[in-house]
């Protein structure tokens, strides 16, 4: 995957944070989002990127609502031990 792509993927989800769950918002979002990926790929498309970024961004608007985690950087920081805890197993679990 090149670097812009990677890019492109990582502004994608920023920007849907921003959103929050304001549902004008991120109707807002899904088509600049959208007009943003038209204008990179142009009519090209050899390695499926548009195709990927499209799924992506669908997924997000149909499927996806944030939790308080995600709207809040310092939720665990403040969180009770038992929750850090259960965070640091899940997270042992899955990238360890």
């Amino acid at each position: 995957m090149a670097a812009c792509e990677c890019d492109f993927y990582m502004n994608i989800f920023n920007n849907f944070l921003l959103a929050k769950n304001d549902e004008n918002q991120k109707v807002m979002w899904k088509m600049y989002t959208i007009i943003d990926l038209m204008k990179i790929t142009g009519e090209q498309d050899d390695n499926g990127f548009m195709e990927n970024a499209l799924r992506m961004i669908m997924l997000l608007f149909n499927h996806y609502n944030l939790t308080p985690c995600e709207l809040e950087c310092n939720y665990f920081v403040n969180a009770p031990f038992d929750e850090k805890e259960e965070l640091i197993t899940i997270l042992k679990g899955e990238f360890i």
